[in-house]
């Protein structure tokens, strides 16, 4: 993860702020993934407001109210209740406490208050549908060997996810060409390329 937004996170923490969204996905995206990601940002949002220094008088504490008790025993990374002030802590007993428990080791899930959740998503994205597609790549070679290729990319992504799409093409000497297109996205988005070359 960028030097840049652990910083940002470490100044956040030292002036007792909370966390921005970019932060808790830059965070959350280090421990989960997908929409289980999306999931433990809303959970965070209303456990702490994504404030690292949230403490609960029932003993649970920072940015998912992890309880003191799980320290050392169900969460190996925290050694002392303080730890849990840590960000990176936090949410490596988050992520004790789900596989061990689930999701509704937290009441706000049981609630249902990230029903619907669409503030802060994690930021692989939360699609579920998107689509791309990459032209095909020409090339041509003279018998000297010199070539040249061209591919171009499009994409198209829908809902609250993004895709992306890239293509290129070469050519060897002998005429032998490649193109390839790539695309990313969550849910069901696919990228697909080809390519053909003449001598």
């Amino acid at each position: 993860k960028s030097v840049a937004a652990l910083m940002a996170v470490a100044v956040a923490i030292a002036n007792g702020q909370a966390l921005s969204c970019s932060q808790m996905q830059s965070l959350a995206g280090q421990y989960f993934s997908g929409s289980t990601a999306t999931n433990m940002i809303c959970i965070s949002y209303y456990e702490s407001s994504w404030n690292p220094q949230a403490y609960n008088p029932s003993s649970a504490s920072g940015l998912w109210q992890i309880l003191t008790e799980h320290c050392g025993e169900l969460c190996t990374a925290c050694s002392t209740p303080s730890d849990l002030f840590n960000p990176d802590i936090n949410a490596q007993c988050a992520l004790a406490v789900l596989n061990a428990q689930g999701y509704d080791a937290w009441t706000t899930w049981s609630n249902g208050d990230c029903n619907g959740w669409s503030q802060c998503g994690s930021s692989s994205g939360t699609s579920s549908s998107g689509s791309s597609s990459s032209s095909s790549g020409s090339s041509s070679s003279s018998s000297s060997g010199s070539s040249s290729g061209s591919s171009s990319g499009s994409s198209s992504g829908s809902s609250s996810g993004s895709s992306s799409g890239s293509g290129s093409g070469s050519s060897s000497g002998s005429g032998s060409s490649s193109g390839s297109g790539s695309s990313s996205g969550s849910g069901s988005g696919s990228g697909s390329g080809s390519g053909s070359g003449s001598n």
